[in-house]
C-alpha cells in the first residue's frame, strides 16, 4: 500500500511595474490576479509551467480632477497651481481625502493626524479646517462641516491622491498561495 505524499504549500509573487495612474494599475493587478487564480486553479504538478493571458485594460476617459495630492513629495495642486500648506493642514486634507463620506470627529482627527488625545484642543481642528477651506475655496469646496460631530470630505471625485511622484512607476504586487 503506498501513501499519497502531502503537497507541499507554494507561495508565488508577482512583481508588475506598470507606467499608468492608480487607478489603472489597480485595474491590471485585479485582471492579473484573477488569470493566476483561473490557470492555477488547484495547485500545479511540481515543475508545471503555467501559461495564461491577461486581457488588455479597458481604455476609460480620464477625468481630469481640480486638487491632486502627491504624497511622496507632498505637494497640493489646484487646477496645476502650487498650493501653499503647512505640515498639518496637508495631513489633515489628505487624511479627509483618504477617508471620504465618513463623519470624522475631532477627536479622531486630533488622535490620527496629530497624533494627540482626543482631549486637547478640539478648536485646533476647525482652525486648520478653516485655513484648508481659505486656500481651496471658492474653486472646491470638499469638506462639510456636520454640526455637533466633526467634518466630512464630500469631495472625493474632486481629488487624485497620488502614492508615487511622477518620476516612479507605481508597483502592483499579487501574492497567490496555492
Amino acid at each position: 500500500m503506498t501513501r499519497a505524499m502531502p503537497r507541499a504549500r507554494v507561495e508565488l509573487t508577482f512583481a508588475i511595474r506598470v507606467d499608468a495612474d492608480h487607478e489603472r494599475a489597480a485595474g491590471i493587478a485585479a485582471r492579473v490576479a484573477t488569470a493566476v487564480q483561473n490557470a492555477v486553479g488547484d495547485c500545479p504538478e511540481p515543475g508545471e509551467v503555467l501559461l495564461f493571458e491577461v486581457p488588455p485594460p479597458t481604455v476609460r476617459p480620464t477625468v481630469e480632477r481640480p486638487l491632486r495630492l502627491h504624497v511622496l513629495s507632498r505637494r497640493a495642486l489646484l487646477h496645476g497651481e502650487a498650493l501653499d500648506f503647512t505640515r498639518l493642514e496637508f495631513d489633515l486634507l489628505l487624511y479627509l481625502a483618504t477617508h471620504p463620506d465618513r463623519v470624522l470627529d475631532r477627536e479622531t482627527l486630533l488622535r490620527e493626524v496629530w497624533e494627540l488625545p482626543g482631549t486637547v484642543g478640539g478648536r485646533t481642528v476647525d482652525v486648520h479646517v478653516r485655513k484648508i477651506r481659505g486656500k481651496l475655496e471658492p474653486v472646491i469646496a470638499p469638506i462639510t462641516t456636520v454640526r455637533g460631530v466633526g467634518y466630512r470630505f464630500d469631495g472625493a471625485d474632486q481629488v487624485d491622491v497620488e502614492l508615487a511622484d511622477a518620476g516612479h512607476r507605481p508597483l502592483a504586487t499579487v501574492t497567490a498561495v496555492g
